[in-house]
């Protein structure tokens, strides 16, 4: 079982870009294969995940931060970036769902 908590920023990115900007916040590399299926290894074993609008859709920007040890390290996880996406990328980052 996996634990997920949200960020929502109130960005235009591609995927790409996202990942790049987060990924570089983090001081980590982007994995995967494509874009579609790429992602952000995190040192305790979770991962971060980019869900950008689709078509027609509005933003925002969806991080998902996905944990298997427990909702409150997904939650944990995701504070701490939330933190340093604010910091360094500028991103106007709205809240945080579980």
């Amino acid at each position: 079982m996996t634990f997920t908590a949200t960020i929502v920023a109130q960005v235009q990115r591609t995927k790409p870009d996202a990942l790049w900007a987060i990924a570089t916040a983090l001081s980590r590399e982007v994995s995967g294969t494509s874009a579609a299926d790429a992602f952000i290894a995190l040192p305790d074993g979770g991962r971060v995940e980019v869900e950008i609008a689709k078509f027609g859709e509005s933003l925002p920007l969806a991080i998902d931060v996905v944990d298997a040890r427990g909702a409150a390290e997904a939650r944990a996880s995701a504070q701490n970036i939330l933190d340093l996406l604010e910091q360094s990328t500028g991103w106007q980052v709205d809240h945080l769902h579980d």
